[in-house]
């Protein structure tokens, strides 16, 4: 310190001269022509300079100077102390430690410790990303650290970088990369948790926040995410596209520095708008060391054990599971891990939900009840285009697990997730929207375009639309069919009008086709937090009570006979909704509950899915109900017990036992100018 400090007085002294000769020459003129006396003052300022490297080198900190330097090396000594005494599973974890470093400075653990450590190619990026409207600051993982120390507000000057890189060049002498990696990971993260500062524990603390799991428990993908929420929760959420792209990135580097083996359910992707949205909801009460949802958490490991017993059935199988509580607004109550937040699962079944909310909405619960449909394997479907036309089938036959085998209504075909009846129902709204709610139905015709429904339109098509009109007790003959319910066109005009249903409930939808097969969720994927608030959106009323929607209520009468029917038995003087999915393609596996915990609207979902491949024959959303089970009597031991959700008004208590209220006749509206007279000409004054 003290070879320092002389360093430091002599660049002083050099400052002095430089100063001195610079104010006898008073003007610019005077120092071209006066060469001479130009100099000694150019020797002064690189004596001056070559002694700062010489400082900056030797005794970094002794060049920074101040008390503000000095109170803030102090402060790292205790902290450096206190983090090489805890315990090794508490202060940090190698994989996160590693992938922070993939995320912010890949020459941490390469770097030599006597250059400073500051990286040109990391100010390069942070320009192009800022040009980009990115904020980034292009600091290494020691800068940012300095920062931590030595900051006192939000804007810095020249001097106070510089005096962070010289504060940095001290810090990587007085640790290891390793030690500097966890400091900076506790500190930060208990700068995104708010709070005190934590800089043995603040990482630890994170991961219960986000996982509830602590360090040592964490999988791979976990530790991923993880090593990049000390940026900050808000940046992530704000730049989530960034983010999805960092992830991949990073991972590939761990790949490359053999850190990183085996296969991922990253390797199929990260849907951008999923990246990073699980650090909403509960992460300041775990943090703050509150306990009120540890219980949540806790259960997950049983729900592990009820899983794994049912996938003992099916010997060989290796699969991927995620499951999260979900509460009001979307809301992440309880997760088993980042794959809740990341993992994409086709959600199969779950998009039938959509064409059932709507039939609700536009006649009423009780109507939607009333018309059933006879068992009919196939359905008419006219291709949208020349090349689908070709290639496929002129019928659409969907392919049910249990076929049915009396007539059903709308609400049952979904409840049992038959999927011929749920496509003939569907396929029936379009013209049942032009007898009951023509309102509705310009809404829907506004999804295709003029030019596009003459190209739809064909006599076939008009003749399809009078056999469904027929179905309704309306006698129309093929010509005379308004072209705007022409089959295909109001049936493609449907699907997309659904689509746009669903992702404004923030289900996922634009993989889903303009065909029958979106109904089943062909092509669709989410994961199973979004899928979780969006059943919340569909499923409860949305009033903060665990009052049932009326779609809601519709598949809680038909618990006992649906998907559901094995949790009922289980749980039998439980009231809840809820909905089960596969894939057409056989490879996730999804079930969901709609109940009430704590006097809460609570979805609990779970879903799996295999590396590669399909799942096994028989692996469906009903056997993931059997970890929901485990996850619940869990729960009941901590006392924490489920309570039933609430009927709607409509509902009473069980319409098996009570007479269920009729529900008021939809008023017709005023007939839309859009519509052609003949389409208006088969609305009726009232519902039959």
């Amino acid at each position: 310190m003290k070879i320092g400090s002389v360093l430091a007085a002599i660049v002083r002294a050099r400052a002095r001269d430089l100063l001195a000769s610079r104010s006898r020459l008073t003007s610019t003129s005077t120092v071209f022509l006066r060469s001479t006396a130009l100099r000694p003052a150019i020797a002064a300022l690189c004596g001056a300079l070559l002694a700062a490297l010489v400082v900056a080198a030797v005794s970094p900190l002794a060049l920074a100077g101040g008390a503000r330097v000095q109170k803030a090396a102090a402060l790292f000594d205790e902290d450096l102390a206190a983090f090489r005494a805890a315990a090794p599973e508490l202060r940090g974890a190698a994989l996160v430690s590693a992938a922070a470093a993939g995320y912010e400075d890949r020459g941490l653990f390469r770097r030599p410790r006597f250059l400073p450590p500051l990286s040109p190619l990391g100010l390069l990026r942070a320009v192009g990303r800022n040009l980009r409207g990115i904020p980034e600051g292009g600091s290494t993982i020691p800068q940012q650290l300095a920062k931590l120390y030595l900051r006192e507000g939000a804007h810095r000057t020249l001097v106070d970088k510089a005096t962070e890189a010289l504060f940095a060049t001290w810090l990587v002498r007085r640790a290891s990369p390793d030690e500097i990696a966890g400091l900076y990971l506790n500190l930060s993260s208990a700068t995104s948790l708010g709070g005190e500062r934590r800089p043995v524990d603040g990482l630890h603390r994170l991961s219960l926040a986000l996982f509830g799991l602590p360090l040592r428990r964490l999988s791979p993908e976990d530790q991923l995410a993880l090593g990049a929420a000390p940026r900050g929760v808000k940046w992530l959420r704000a730049h989530p596209g960034v983010s999805a792209k960092r992830i991949d990135s990073t991972r590939a580097w761990l790949t490359a520095q053999h850190l990183w083996a085996g296969d991922s359910y990253l390797d199929a992707g990260i849907d951008p708008s999923a990246a990073f949205n699980f650090v909403d909801g509960w992460t300041e009460r775990v943090a703050s060391g509150g306990e009120s949802d540890l219980d949540l958490v806790s259960a997950i490991d049983r729900f592990r054990d009820g899983l794994t017993a049912a996938l003992a059935e099916f010997p060989g199988a290796t699969v991927r599971a995620a499951f999260a509580a979900v509460g009001a607004e979307g809301a992440v109550l309880a997760r088993s891990g980042a794959e809740s937040a990341l993992m994409p699962l086709n959600y199969g079944s779950v998009a039938k939900l959509e064409a059932l909310d709507l039939a609700v909405e536009a006649f009423g619960p009780q109507a939607v009840r009333e018309l059933s449909l006879p068992p009919q394997g196939c359905v008419r479907w006219i291709w949208a285009t020349k090349d689908l036309r070709r290639s496929r089938p002129s019928s659409y036959c969907p392919t049910d697990v249990a076929p049915p085998t009396h007539a059903m209504a709308f609400d049952e075909a979904v409840a049992r997730s038959v999927n011929t009846l749920t496509t003939r129902h569907a396929l029936l709204l379009p013209a049942l929207f032009a007898q009951r709610r023509p309102d509705l139905l310009v809404q829907l015709l506004a999804e295709v375009s003029d030019e596009e429904r003459a190209a739809l339109d064909s006599p076939a098509d008009r003749a399809l639309t009078g056999s469904l009109l027929a179905q309704l007790g309306k006698s129309v003959q093929p010509d005379e069919v308004p072209r705007e319910i022409s089959y295909t066109a109001a049936s493609v005009a449907l699907f997309r009008h659904l689509k746009v249903r669903r992702e404004r409930a923030g289900l996922p939808a634009q993989g889903l086709p303009d065909d029958p097969t979106s109904l089943l969720g062909n092509s669709s994927r989410a994961t199973v937090e979004q899928i979780g608030a969006y059943l919340h959106r569909k499923l409860f009323a949305g009033d903060g009570t665990c009052t049932l929607s009326d779609t809601g209520a519709l598949l809680a009468l038909h618990r006992r006979d649906g998907t559901l029917r094995w949790f009922a038995q289980r749980w039998p003087k439980l009231v809840f909704s809820g909905k089960t999915g596969s894939s057409p393609h056989d490879d996730s596996a999804i079930a969901a509950l709609a109940l009430c915990l704590d006097a809460r609207p609570v979805v609990l979902i779970a879903g799996l899915r295999p590396p590669h491949g399909p799942l096994p024959e028989g692996l469906r959303g009903s056997v993931v109900l059997r970890g929901l089970d485990a996850y619940l009597r869990g729960l009941q031991r901590l006392q924490r017990a489920p309570s039933s959700v609430l009927w709607p008004r409509w509902a009473g208590e069980e319409p098996q036992m009570t007479a269920i209220a009729q529900p008021q006749a939809v008023a017709p509206e005023p007939q839309p100018a859009a519509l052609s007279p003949e389409a208006a000409s088969l609305a009726v004054k009232e519902h039959p």
